[in-house]
């Protein structure tokens, strides 16, 4: 968490802030932010924006990328820069005016020659930061091993076959793999497997090509669910103008344990796997007897 449809909805919320004037300086925190080998602080390489014009927003599966195009005439033959953000768990990005005391844990502000800034705040630190040119963000990690995008035209049941099907993993943890497909976490995961009606723990080879097209339009369904609800707020999450999704009031079975299950009104049942916990309905989701699941 934050998952595709929470980071879609900052994109487009930084889209609509229509910011368009260079970079006019950079301010990072001391503290450092997400551990591993692709985070580094030494890595950051921020500066490079100062002076660059901000150009589209991209995403790609759950990270942001703001495409600039860098200051003459300190450009090279490379002039595309990009800002990566990883949200990580608790990050978010607002656009606010510089009068506005920064929030505890802001970690990143990026000044604007119209006078506004971008601030990412990170309570937990587990977001993360990096910039450099087009070529070094697009091909490297962790951008250039994420799978393909789910909302992407032809993404379907054969997408998802090819990269799951012969996976012994539950079906809900193959769907987190972010190299078979990029975006997809916990939530939608969970939601994915009660839309299409499987059993989240059940071996994703047990699919027939049926059963994964099912599953790939129910992954769409919710996705585009939460995009069009701004999000899912269930602590942290906040979108550019600092309000809140409404997903987590739309949301079929996460977080409902207990309660009535939408379609058939059985109870619906927690279970924890993999450190991870989940609901399901026994009756919509019952695991089936054949070997193969249509």
């Amino acid at each position: 968490m934050p998952e595709l449809p929470e980071v879609e909805s900052v994109r487009r919320g930084i889209v609509r802030s229509r910011i368009t004037a260079p970079v006019a300086a950079v301010w990072r925190s001391p503290q450092a932010l997400r551990i591993g080998k692709h985070w580094r602080r030494e890595l950051e390489n921020l500066d490079i924006l100062i002076g660059a014009t901000p150009k589209q927003v991209r995403r790609r599966g759950k990270y942001l990328l703001w495409h600039m195009h860098a200051a003459e005439p300190a450009a090279t033959e490379n002039t595309q820069l990009v800002l990566l953000i990883h949200l990580g768990m608790s990050g978010r990005c607002g656009v606010t005016d510089p009068s506005r005391a920064r929030v505890a844990h802001t970690h990143l502000v990026l000044s604007f020659g119209d006078g506004r800034e971008l601030r990412f705040v990170d309570p937990r630190r587990f977001g993360g930061l990096r910039a450099g040119t087009l070529d070094a963000i697009y091909e490297t990690d962790p951008i250039a091993s994420l799978g393909p995008e789910p909302l992407a035209r032809g993404f379907g049941g054969p997408t998802l076959e090819r990269a799951l099907g012969r996976s012994e993993r539950a079906l809900r943890d193959a769907l987190l793999d972010q190299q078979a497909v990029a975006g997809i976490g916990n939530i939608y995961a969970i939601e994915a497997c009660f839309e299409a009606r499987l059993h989240p723990l059940l071996p994703a080879r047990r699919l027939a090509p049926s059963a994964w097209q099912r599953l790939a339009d129910a992954v769409q369904a919710a996705l585009r669910r939460g995009i069009d609800n701004g999000g899912t707020t269930l602590k942290d999450f906040r979108n550019v103008t600092g309000k809140v999704g409404r997903n987590q009031d739309d949301l079929r079975v996460y977080g409902r344990a207990d309660q009535p299950c939408p379609v058939c009104g059985a109870p619906l049942a927690s279970f924890v796997h993999q450190g991870r916990s989940g609901v399901l309905c026994k009756r919509c989701q019952a695991k089936p007897r054949t070997r193969r699941v249509p």
